[in-house]
């Protein structure tokens, strides 16, 4: 399988050509603002998110970050160790070079579906409905369907590799070197590797 155009060129920051038209249910650990330079070499503030399950941070925009003002409150104290169920869409702002941004789901914490309403300064309200993503909800009509995302690894099993991509995580033989992880590729998406 090829490699899309994101996962070609991954670097700190999460990117939709990355989840392979799959889903992806991550637990916010942080957010934060950060001074970030624009094309223009100018500076801007840019919200952060962190999660556990991951090195990679999501930068957050005004729509995504409304999503998830919907579902659990203004404060962003509100959304710590809340799983959030990321996919990708395709990005009409024409922005993105892969075509795709990254949007909220919803969350396997809703219990029943969220209407809301994504209002952006000199632009028409867009409808979103927010969705349960647990597993133990019926099966839904939704063409995207809840992807698990593995569990960490701990910080001391020299023995595993992630994908930074996709997430997946490999079982190393025992003489595997620094060396031989950053040449692997993951078997699920052409992905770099990692060891914690």
């Amino acid at each position: 399988m090829g490699l899309t155009y994101d996962q070609l060129f991954a670097g700190r920051f999460l990117k939709a050509g990355e989840f392979n038209g799959k889903p992806v249910t991550l637990t916010i650990t942080n957010v934060y603002l950060e001074d970030m330079e624009q094309d223009d070499g100018t500076e801007k503030h840019q919200a952060v998110v962190a999660f556990k399950e991951t090195k990679r941070e999501w930068a957050l925009n005004k729509t995504n970050a409304q999503c998830l003002v919907a579902m659990w409150g203004m404060c962003s104290d509100g959304w710590l160790d809340r799983k959030v169920t990321l996919h990708a869409e395709k990005d009409a702002s024409g922005k993105s070079d892969s075509g795709l941004c990254i949007r909220v789901l919803g969350s396997p914490e809703l219990t029943a579906p969220i209407a809301m309403q994504v209002k952006l300064p000199r632009r028409k309200a867009i409808k979103r409905t927010l969705q349960p993503t647990a597993k133990t909800k019926a099966p839904s009509t939704d063409e995207f369907a809840e992807v698990p995302v593995p569990a960490p690894f701990p910080d001391d099993d020299p023995g595993v590799a992630r994908c930074v991509g996709c997430l997946t995580m490999v079982t190393l033989t025992p003489d595997a070197t620094d060396e031989d992880v950053a040449a692997m590729r993951c078997e699920e998406c052409g992905g770099e590797m990692e060891r914690p």
